[in-house]
C-alpha cells in the first residue's frame, strides 16, 4: 500500500478533484496523439488502469505520476493545476516552469543521489515538505491536523518512506500554503516540458 486518505475528505470533493486529473491526463494524452494502449505499453500501466484514472476513479501516487509525464514530456505539476489553488492552468508554460525551478528548495544534501531513482526521488520529495513544514513553524501533529493525513504518515514521507498520493500532494500543499509545482519542482529539475494546454480551468 503506497498511499492512504482519511475520510476527512469529503467523497464528492475527492471525486471531483480526481475527475479533474483524468480529464487533464486524457487531453494531454489525446495531444500527444497517444491511445490509452499506446501510454499503458510506454508507462508499463495497464491500459484499463489509466482508462479509471482518465474517470477520476483511481488516486495514483506520485512515482506513478512521474511516470506518466515523462512519457509525456511534461512537468508532473501541469497534470496538477486543476487540482492545486495556487496554480491556474493557464500560468503553466515553459517560463513559469523554469522559474519554479529556479525559486525551489534546495537540497545540498541530496546532490551524491543517484537522480530518477524511485528511492531518490521519494527522498527529494520528503526533504521538500520538511522543509516546507519547517518554514511555517507546523509539528508533524499540526500539519496532521490541517490536512487530516495521519500524523505517522506525515512522517514517512518526509523520511522518504512513503509514496504519496496526488490527493495527499495536493492537501499538503495547501496546508503549507504553497503550490504542488513547488513541492515537484526538485524532482523535474532537467525536465524538458513540451509545451502546455492553452485553456484555461477555475481553481477550486
Amino acid at each position: 500500500m503506497t498511499h492512504r486518505d482519511t475520510p476527512s475528505t469529503p467523497p464528492h470533493t475527492r471525486d471531483t478533484l480526481l475527475q479533474r486529473f483524468g480529464t487533464t491526463l486524457r487531453s494531454y494524452r489525446k495531444q500527444r496523439r497517444l491511445s490509452q494502449r499506446a501510454l499503458a505499453a510506454r508507462t508499463g500501466i495497464h491500459h484499463t488502469y489509466i482508462s479509471e484514472i482518465e474517470l477520476g476513479q483511481r488516486n495514483i501516487s506520485v512515482l506513478m505520476l512521474l511516470r506518466l509525464t515523462h512519457v509525456l514530456a511534461i512537468p508532473a505539476s501541469w497534470l496538477l493545476t486543476r487540482m492545486d489553488a495556487c496554480a491556474p492552468l493557464a500560468a503553466c508554460d515553459s517560463r513559469t516552469f523554469q522559474s519554479t525551478q529556479d525559486t525551489a528548495v534546495t537540497h545540498d544534501d541530496t546532490l551524491s543521489l543517484r537522480l530518477g531513482h524511485p528511492d531518490t526521488l521519494l527522498q527529494l520529495l520528503g526533504t521538500t515538505l520538511r522543509q516546507y513544514r519547517q518554514r511555517q513553524g507546523l509539528t508533524h501533529k499540526v500539519l496532521a491536523a490541517r490536512t487530516g493525513l495521519d500524523n505517522s504518515y506525515i512522517g514517512e514521507m518526509e523520511r522518504g518512506e512513503r509514496n504519496a498520493s496526488v490527493l495527499s500532494l495536493v492537501r499538503l500543499a495547501d496546508a503549507l500554503g504553497c503550490s504542488v509545482s513547488s513541492l515537484l519542482a526538485p524532482l523535474e529539475r532537467g525536465q524538458s516540458p513540451s509545451p502546455p494546454l492553452t485553456e484555461s480551468s477555475p481553481c477550486r
